[in-house]
């Protein structure tokens, strides 16, 4: 209704600031009101602000379209009267269908599929309301174009010269409708973004990890479907269905499927007098929280043994947790190798911007108990892309299928799925301290360190 009234302006800092908002996207994750405001009670108060007004409804199917315009419709019918300031709204007797209904002021409400013509018809407003149908449809680059084409030359030329444009629904990826727009003409838009889970510095206020709609669903039913989502590799269908940020369509991998097959699981570590160990390292990526508080990303130990055989073997610990807990975490781990009598030989501690803080906490939280380890704190260059350094170093133990995971447990299982996920994932914490150790290995190996192309780990 702020959008009708012309009272959205741009907020201070935009390059348009104070200037009225003609284009809105609002994007919120499924059952949490989106439609119901956008598409069925926002038509309903502009028709009463003014029953004049030409609409537009696109989505993805005519159908879904004609049923949100046919709610809209219905509150016309049932509070027009109340709504208009001076109960002058009706809708024509003659003119009442579902996908196609009018005021007695000239005004109408018209209700299409986004992929078929709305052509002939002129608009005060679009609103278009699920351009895609899911996650298939807008990784298809037929689809997105057909979209694209259809909101260029027909919904947006539609529009009278103060027209205005709402866009709501999942955002699937970043290329769809939503993406190639803020690519082209970011500066005309105003996006709401309201993930379900709170990120750093959330627009409402809200601490990270705090739920959006916690009177219907609970703190558990969140963190349960988003770990649902990570069990089954979809991490990335989170990230844009209740994240609103989409991260990738799934549809391209940096490894193959074949690399993943059932010698990734061993049931304990095949350690012996043909096969002894050589070395023993932990590696932490630790969580990109700069508050220490728990965020949506993974603590990720990995606890990777090499064998004389040169293969290795991965024991992960994954887990959200504060900063107390991690130094706990790491104190426990390396104090239970020493117990085992196979202490670490090195840890390495991933080190960019505040994580350095981190790792020399975990140092002194080691020294305070007693254990002595040597502690690499890596700094990934800026130049360079984490996903590509994961891949480039992990890629041959995997075809070779020399790296495994000892025991089905819960994070070993994230790892891989992380793993299979790159790049398109939310998360890739299991995998990056999967390389961290294939670096720290290569350190004792070469008493160096080495280039990522010398890696001695290689066959």
């Amino acid at each position: 209704m702020r959008l009708l009234t012309k009272q959205l302006r741009f907020p201070p800092g935009h390059p348009k600031a104070g200037k009225l908002c003609k284009r809105l996207m609002v994007c919120v994750g499924p059952q949490h009101g989106k439609s119901t405001i956008v598409s069925q009670l926002f038509p309903a108060c502009a028709m009463a602000y003014n029953p004049a007004i030409k609409l537009i409804l696109l989505s993805y199917s005519a159908d879904l379209a004609a049923a949100h315009s046919q709610v809209a419709r219905d509150r016309v019918l049932e509070f027009g009267a109340h709504l208009c300031p001076n109960g002058s709204l009706e809708l024509k007797k003659d003119a009442k269908a579902r996908n196609a209904w009018y005021t007695n002021h000239g005004g109408y409400m018209r209700a299409a599929s986004i992929q078929g013509s709305v052509t002939r018809l002129a608009a005060d407003g679009v609103i278009i309301d699920d351009p895609f149908k899911g996650s298939e449809d807008s990784s298809s680059p037929t689809i997105k174009d057909r979209v694209w084409t259809t909101y260029t030359s027909v919904a947006e030329t539609r529009l009278a010269p103060d027209g205005w444009v709402a866009l709501v629904g999942t955002p699937w990826s970043i290329d769809d409708l939503r993406g190639r727009l803020l690519e082209t003409e970011a500066d005309d838009w105003i996006v709401l973004r309201f993930p379900a889970l709170a990120e750093e510095n959330d627009v409402l206020g809200r601490a990270p990890g705090e739920p959006l709609f916690p009177e219907r669903y609970s703190d558990g039913w969140y963190e349960q479907t988003r770990d649902k989502f990570e069990q089954r590799g979809l991490s990335y269908l989170w990230d844009a269905l209740y994240q609103c940020n989409p991260t990738g369509d799934g549809s391209l991998r940096a490894f193959p499927d074949d690399y993943f097959g059932p010698w990734l699981w061993v049931d304990e570590l095949p350690i012996g007098h043909r096969n002894p160990e050589q070395f023993r390292v932990l590696a932490l990526d630790p969580s990109k929280s700069k508050t220490g508080a728990s965020s949506s990303d993974f603590a990720a130990f990995c606890d990777m043994t090499l064998l004389s055989d040169r293969h290795l073997y991965a024991t992960m610990h994954l887990e959200r947790e504060p900063l107390p807990a991690l130094y706990a975490r790491a104190v426990a781990i390396v104090g239970n190798a020493k117990r085992e009598g196979r202490p670490f030989h090195r840890l390495i501690c991933e080190a960019t911007m505040f994580q350095e803080a981190v790792g020399l906490a975990i140092q002194e939280h080691l020294r305070a108990a007693g254990l002595d380890i040597p502690i690499d704190l890596h700094q990934t260059p800026s130049d360079q892309s984490k996903h590509a350094r994961i891949q480039v170093s992990l890629a041959p133990f995997l075809a070779q299928k020399r790296l495994h995971f000892v025991g089905q447990t819960r994070a070993n299982k994230l790892t891989v799925q992380q793993t299979r996920e790159l790049p398109n994932g939310s998360h890739d914490d299991g995998p990056d301290a999967v390389e961290l150790a294939t670096q720290a290995l290569n350190v004792l190996l070469t008493g160096t360190k080495r280039p990522q192309q010398q890696k001695v780990l290689r066959i």
